[in-house]
């Protein structure tokens, strides 16, 4: 309980110090992003990933978008999973991600990497966590926007939880997210 205790600190202390506008490269805007929720899979397309000009195949999911700042519910999210591979005991995939908001959509992608937890996981919801998922880059990885977010550069970091309990990689079949995204826009 102890070490739980102490986890939730250094977590909130890094949410907290996120939230600094002024600090970030480029002094551009810090958006924290939590996708979360139940999605039925779907096979979709995403812009092109190995250079051919051609969108490729992917595996998404439609989900709720929350700005952590207020806990408001802002917008919709899609998160769609390409060129996935077995490393070990986990995956490795690209992540293609939509942030559909009011003022524009905004989409991101990032090598990310999927691993079973090593302990009983569950979010403060109540949601049972089977893999923890991140991804980062100190390169753009925003590949295109709308509105306000048109002809947007910046980079990206994902933290985020998943349950695959019931995900059997057929059409339908739900993944639950509890991913948090920041974004630092140049």
């Amino acid at each position: 309980m102890k070490n739980q205790n102490v986890l939730m600190i250094i977590i909130s202390i890094c949410l907290s110090a996120s939230f600094y506008v002024g600090a970030n490269q480029g002094g551009g805007k810090h958006l924290v992003l939590n996708l979360v929720g139940s999605g039925g899979m779907y096979e979709s397309f995403v812009p092109d990933i190995n250079g051919d000009n051609i969108d490729d195949p992917a595996i998404c999911f439609d989900v709720e978008l929350v700005n952590m700042k207020n806990q408001q519910v802002i917008g919709t999210a899609t998160d769609c999973l390409s060129s996935i591979t077995a490393v070990g005991s986990g995956l490795a995939l690209v992540g293609t991600s939509f942030f559909n908001m009011p003022n524009g959509t905004l989409i991101t992608r990032g090598s990310t990497t999927v691993q079973p937890v090593s302990h009983s996981t569950v979010t403060p919801n109540g949601q049972n966590i089977t893999h923890i998922t991140g991804a980062s880059s100190d390169g753009n990885s925003i590949l295109d926007g709308t509105g306000r977010f048109e002809n947007a550069t910046g980079t990206v970091r994902l933290s985020g939880m998943v349950d695959m309990t019931n995900f059997t990689g057929i059409v339908g079949t739900p993944i639950s997210f509890d991913c948090l995204f920041i974004i630092d826009l140049d």
